[in-house]
């Protein structure tokens, strides 16, 4: 194998890169690997392509709903394989190409498969790459839990179903996260009949407890919802999936379907780049351990993204690899802080998140003051019938925001009311004493706000 040297080595195609384009910016020697598609997971398999199904499930969706505004309509036919050809062109056909097109020319990007034969050399191809600096941000998979019979039948994972050609009839979708969710709402939108199975009897477990209390029924008026079931035997045979499915009191019923999606989350990448020939220490999750500089056990080797754990989002790691590179082009010093973290779960209604849940802070014995109130208390929200709405704000018992949580529409925008005040000011105040449009959808922050802050 030939050796190769240079300043910075990138072990992976998503956000790290951006370090890499830095890098190769301010004259540094640069080389990324990557075995599969540039942008990672989020443009090509993930977040983007996602969001552009649940597009033409919201539109589909607002027509079985428009009699709820005395307009009667109905869905004449849905063209299911022009949705999955559209996402798919704008996405995982498209984006790899774009990203290399856009890389500095001085950039030397190897295809394949990066492993580790030393702290600082990785071999990939016929190549050794010898990195002084190395970032790896080689991303998460899916987790495929062992589930009887499946290992040898044509079941899907998320990094799948955004490559299709056709849709299928019917679809049974193992998990109750946030991917199993997103995806049961798309395909039961498109007019697939679509079954979850809930291994608990919760589902989205990470999100507040009103929350889940008023998303669960929701979700479950529109999709099929088994909870405490899980898949005891499975059988394929011309083009149909045929389960035995078994319930928390051990009863099984019968169940078929033409395709089978596992969704039951992601595990990292570490276990697959030869760490075990480095210094590089992993904990007990799989995770690459970091300290607060996201620098690894061995020194001039960091890790940013879903392979640490820490925060498994695309904006997280955006953030982290933009502080990744003012440490190791600017000399940033200083370790890495994170501003208020938001989430969302883009499934119908859908949610939105930041700070602490009402749940940790039961379990830690924290004081805390909360403040809940439906979209109906605006009169935005009266007007587009929002009837599963709910804005729920936490506070301590200063008036400083410990949490916001939202569950209806548009909770996603709603949710940036309240992440500038706890990144800058973080009183409740900030939000009781700033004028808001009315009529607004905002005005439903602002009420919980006064509500929340009365009780101080």
């Amino acid at each position: 194998m030939s050796e190769k040297k240079f300043d910075l080595v990138v072990l992976g195609g998503g956000n790290a890169i951006t370090v890499g384009i830095r890098a190769a910016q301010a004259g540094k020697s640069v080389a990324i690997v990557e075995e599969d598609l540039l942008g990672g997971s989020c443009p090509n398999r993930g977040c983007i392509p996602s969001k552009l199904f649940l597009g033409f499930a919201d539109a589909a969706d607002h027509v079985r709903e428009s009699s709820r505004f005395y307009v009667e309509s109905e869905i004449r036919s849905i063209d299911r394989d022009r949705i999955f050809k559209e996402v798919a062109d704008a996405t995982i056909r498209s984006t790899d190409a774009k990203i290399e097109k856009n890389l500095p020319e001085s950039v030397h990007l190897v295809r394949g498969k990066g492993r580790f034969i030393n702290d600082h050399s990785i071999a990939v191809n016929d190549e050794v790459l010898v990195g002084e600096t190395i970032v790896i941000g080689t991303g998460s998979r899916p987790f495929v839990p062992e589930t009887p019979g499946i290992s040898v039948t044509p079941f899907w994972t998320s990094d799948d179903v955004f490559d299709l050609e056709h849709a299928p009839k019917s679809i049974t979708i193992v998990g109750g996260g946030y991917i199993a969710c997103e995806l049961g709402y798309f395909f039961q939108g498109i007019g697939v009949e679509t079954t979850l199975l809930v291994r608990g009897d919760t589902m989205l477990r990470a999100e507040d407890k009103d929350v889940r209390a008023v998303y669960q029924p929701a979700f479950t008026k529109k999709v099929d919802v088994r909870l405490n079931t899980v898949i005891a035997e499975t059988t394929y045979s011309t083009g149909e999936f045929q389960f035995q499915l078994r319930d928390a009191g051990g009863e099984s019923v019968g169940h078929s379907s033409e395709a089978l999606l596992i969704a039951a989350g992601r595990r990292s990448n570490s276990d697959e780049i030869g760490l075990e020939t480095t210094g590089i220490k992993v904990g007990a999750k799989g995770h690459i351990e970091v300290d607060d500089h996201l620098r690894t056990a061995v020194d001039g080797v960091y890790a940013l993204g879903d392979v640490i754990g820490s925060y498994q989002f695309t904006h997280s790691a955006a953030f982290a690899a933009t502080y990744l590179a003012d440490v190791i082009l600017d000399g940033k010093e200083g370790p890495l802080s994170y501003p208020p973290m938001p989430h969302a779960v883009f499934s119908n209604p859908e949610i939105a998140g930041v700070g602490q849940r009402e749940d940790d802070l039961e379990a830690s014995g924290t004081p805390y003051l909360c403040a809940t109130l439906p979209y109906t208390s605006a009169a935005k929200g009266r007007a587009i019938k929002e009837r599963d709405g709910l804005c729920k704000i936490i506070l301590d018992t200063s008036g400083e925001i410990l949490g916001c949580h939202i569950v209806g529409y548009q909770a996603s925008i709603l949710i940036h009311e309240v992440i500038p005040v706890m990144m800058w000011r973080n009183h409740i105040s900030s939000l009781t004493d700033i004028i808001h449009i009315h009529p607004s959808l905002s005005e439903v922050v602002r009420n919980t706000a006064r509500k929340a802050a009365a009780l101080l």
